[in-house]
Formats: structure tokens, sequence, C-alpha cells
């Protein structure tokens, strides 16, 4: 028997998982709704116990999250149709495998996220002429140097500004704003009642503790535009809407997506393109 794979993360990079286990476990479906590979081949290898995740979990949540990768696959093609020279750059990365589910053979990808996690990523990820890995807090932003811009660029953020201050997310998304005008970015959000929800019925329940809890979640996403005249919104994507649900479920789900429990915005933030060469 393979040897598995020990894993040493701080609290909230254990999240990861997660979402990692969540697609893997939709992969091996007999119809699955996203099928995810190299999911299945991690967690096959990783010595972590996902017991109480697989007992404690409804299943609104593990559809949330291959809803979130539907969505930013689907984003990103978008992106990608108006410029296939595109650059992005996936803060938070984890052990996400959306590059090699949206590459068009010409984006340039950058993969962030702190540094016991870029290891752990070397594990089982490599990176090649146009996908590179960073290693930095993305709040750290010396790292905007490292970035390099042929076309546009488009950040995804994907269960990540929630375990922030929002003070910190706002600092962040406008130094963004300064730096790469013209830039898209699509993340996820929480309502507040939503963080109280996660904490409770996913963190808890997946036998994390309180260490790992989610923090920020705007009353409304127009708080966000308020932050700075040059943040457009583009769309905002709700997980349950146009699903294949059993009754509960798809009652649930018509309730968390009209109090916003959890969803995704994409944004432009506007200015003049400042290419890095």
């Amino acid at each position: 028997m393979t040897k598995k794979i020990r894993l040493d993360l701080g609290d909230v990079q254990k999240t990861l998982l997660l979402p990692l286990w969540g697609r893997a476990v939709e992969s091996k479906k007999a119809k699955p709704h996203l099928i995810d590979e190299a999911a299945v081949r991690i967690i096959n290898q990783i010595d972590f116990d996902f017991t109480k995740a697989a007992e404690n979990l409804d299943d609104l949540t593990k559809i949330g999250w291959i809803q979130r990768s539907l969505i930013g696959d689907q984003v990103i093609r978008e992106f990608l149709e108006k410029y296939p020279d595109g650059t992005v750059v996936n803060i938070g990365c984890g052990l996400d495998t959306t590059f090699s589910r949206v590459d068009n053979g010409n984006l340039r990808w950058y993969d962030l996220d702190l540094s016991d996690v870029i290891e752990l990523r070397k594990t089982f990820i490599k990176e090649n002429e146009r996908r590179r890995f960073i290693s930095s807090s993305f709040l750290e932003t010396e790292w905007f140097d490292q970035i390099k811009i042929e076309s546009n660029v488009f950040f995804l953020v994907a269960g990540v500004f929630y375990y922030f201050e929002e003070n910190q997310v706002k600092s962040f998304l406008l130094e963004l704003l300064n730096r790469f005008p013209n830039s898209e970015i699509l993340f996820d959000v929480a309502s507040e009642v939503g963080v109280k929800i996660a904490n409770k019925k996913v963190v808890e329940s997946s036998g994390l503790d309180e260490r790992s809890y989610l923090i920020w979640g705007p009353k409304n996403k127009k708080d966000i535009l308020a932050w700075d005249a040059r943040i457009e919104l583009l769309g905002s994507y709700y997980y349950f809407r146009n699903r294949h649900l059993s009754l509960r479920n798809l009652l649930m789900g018509c309730i968390s997506d009209l109090l916003g429990i959890q969803y995704m915005l994409h944004f432009k933030l506007s200015g003049n393109q400042k290419l890095n060469k």
C-alpha cells in the first residue's frame, strides 16, 4: 500500500480540504455535475479523516462547492473568449484544479497561497511555462510585481475573503484596482447569517474548530460597490437556481439564494490598463 501524505497546515488552510473532498465525491457519482480527476487522485493520497464531513455535511453544502467551481469555470471561459492571452491569478488557490479545466493553451496562470499550502500543492501539481506558483499572503502585495500581463487580467478568489476582516478585504481590493485597472475579479461572499450557518454547519460539523471560523459577511453587495466608484458589478451568481434538486433541497436552496446566504460576485475594476512587461 502506498504511504499517504501527512498534512501540516494552519487552521484556516485546513479548510481547503473540504471543497477538494467535495469535488472528489462528486466526481465518483454515476452522473456527476463536475468531474475532477485531480481531486480524486489527491484525496486518495492524503492522510486526513473525512469521516465527520461525510456524516454531518448536508447536500446543499456539497452542492454549493460544486456550483462555485462550475461558476468559476464559466466566468473564466467567458473572460478567455474575450482575451485569449489573458492572465488569471488564483488567490488562495489551495488544491484547486481550475486551470486544468479552463486552459486554452495560451493563458498565463498564477496560483497564490501561503507557503505551507504551496509546498503541499507542489506535491500533487506541477508548474509549467504558463502556470506558476507564488508563496505569499494575498495581503502582502509585493507579489503584484511577479504578475506578468500580456492582455487583461482576471482574479479568482474562491473561499478566501470571508476569513478576513472587512477592512482587510476593502484595502486589498482598492490596492488591486489601483495596480491592475481594467481587471476583473470573481469571489464568493456569505451574508452575516451565512457566516454563522457556515461556522456551525460546515466548520464545526467537519471536525474543525473555531480557529477556522469565517469572519466577514457583507450585509449587501451594494456595500462593496460603495467602496470606490470605479468598482462595477458585472454579475451575481447564486448556487441553487436552475438545479434539479429534491423538494427539500430545492426549498432550502431557494431560501438560501433569496437571503443571499452564499453566492459569487463578478466585478470590473475600471481604469486605464498598465502592463507589467
